[in-house]
């Protein structure tokens, strides 16, 4: 096997679970979001895992009705929310067979999903989204009240969720534009109810707004980062304590000592200043390791830091291991975990990148092996 790898820490994604229901308290549901793959962690793993704890998942969150139907083919039952909802008709009656509740921003998915519904002989519940300032998914404010008159027309279809998402709940210099859309989703709440819609879910946080807005959690909140550990979606103010659950690791499998003004990979972006003794690791860009990372980007050795040196390439990665102490083919290199007393964080070499740890996660392609771990 090529010796590239990520370890996932199943027991930690559990733990950051149970930390967010104690942080909400006995009243709010939690909802572990493992759309994308589990930000990459690998979706499967993690909701059958979470299925066998204590306390088992309140709700999972999906973006894509095809995500939640791999989900059911791999035996999980606890309920799936399918955030993106459904793209076409024939997806409507997908959700039904796969008992998947939509969430709805369109008239006329009103029509399909009522559609696929009377085809089984079965009413079925779906989240309404409303957008409040986010500009992505949504029915907008100013068109709720069309939206709820036509849903009267539609008995077989119950709505069971009021949602919306917040825009900026983990920049606090921009709690004003946060208090403006908690204020308008309350408005938008008391409307439904005036028309006599009593929805069972309310929710409006995801993991900043978890951490930081207490008045948004509505009665159920929406775990995405948090669930895998990553701090840089939470605001200063926030005390939970969550531990990252996904490590990336390769071995080198070549040293080479080469002379003083070498040049490394691709386009001569780098020559070296001295005798360097220079590894290369099995890993690049068609693995998640960002090109740009080239020439910036960090990676630990036995404890030591190493830099990366030249472009990262598709397949090879190099790195300058010229003050690594005792360096020696087949040694471990970790580009997201811990080594000795020295650690580098998903939050850290995303920041490089200039991005976020989501993206760096995501990113890590199918050609990664994920190695799933209870405790280490």
């Amino acid at each position: 096997m090529r010796p590239t790898w990520a370890e996932i820490r199943l027991d930690r994604i559990a733990n950051n679970y149970k930390a967010v229901k104690q942080l909400v308290g006995n009243s709010i549901k939690v909802m572990a979001v493992i759309k994308a793959d589990a930000y990459g962690h690998g979706a499967k793993a993690i909701a059958t895992y979470l299925e066998k704890q204590t306390p088992i998942p309140d709700f999972l969150g999906v973006a894509l009705a095809e995500e939640g139907i791999e989900l059911r083919q791999a035996g999980v039952k606890s309920p799936i929310l399918c955030l993106g909802g459904f793209w076409q008709e024939d997806q409507a009656s997908e959700c039904i067979k796969y008992n998947l509740i939509p969430t709805i921003y369109r008239l006329d998915m009103l029509e399909s999903l009522s559609k696929a519904a009377k085809e089984v002989n079965s009413k079925w519940k779906f989240h309404l989204k409303i957008d409040t300032g986010m500009s992505r998914l949504g029915i907008l404010t100013s068109q709720l009240s069309d939206f709820l008159k036509e849903l009267k027309n539609y008995p077989n279809l119950i709505l069971d969720g009021a949602m919306t998402h917040l825009a900026s709940a983990d920049e606090l210099e921009k709690s004003e534009f946060t208090k403006n859309q908690v204020q308008d989703f309350q408005k938008c709440l008391a409307l439904i109810k005036a028309e006599g819609f009593n929805p069972n879910f309310i929710h409006l946080s995801n993991s900043a707004g978890t951490c930081s807005w207490p008045e948004a959690y509505g009665n159920l909140v929406r775990a995405g980062g948090l669930l895998y550990g990553f701090t840089d979606t939470i605001a200063p103010k926030a005390t939970i304590k969550v531990m990252p659950a996904l490590s990336l690791h390769s071995k080198i499998i070549l040293l080479k000592q080469v002379p003083a003004q070498t040049s490394l990979g691709y386009g001569n972006s780098f020559f070296t200043k001295r005798e360097s003794l220079i590894a290369t690791i099995p890993i690049g860009y068609d693995d998640g390791l960002r090109r740009n990372y080239s020439n910036i980007g960090k990676v630990l050795i036995k404890g030591q830091m190493a830099s990366i040196v030249g472009r990262v390439s598709m397949d090879l990665t190099l790195i300058d291991v010229t003050d690594v102490e005792n360096v020696a083919l087949g040694d471990e290199v970790i580009l997201i975990g811990q080594s000795g007393n020295k650690s580098i964080s998903a939050e850290e070499i995303a920041a490089m990148a200039n991005t976020i740890s989501y993206e760096l996660t995501c990113g890590l392609s199918k050609r990664v092996p994920r190695i799933y771990l209870t405790e280490k």
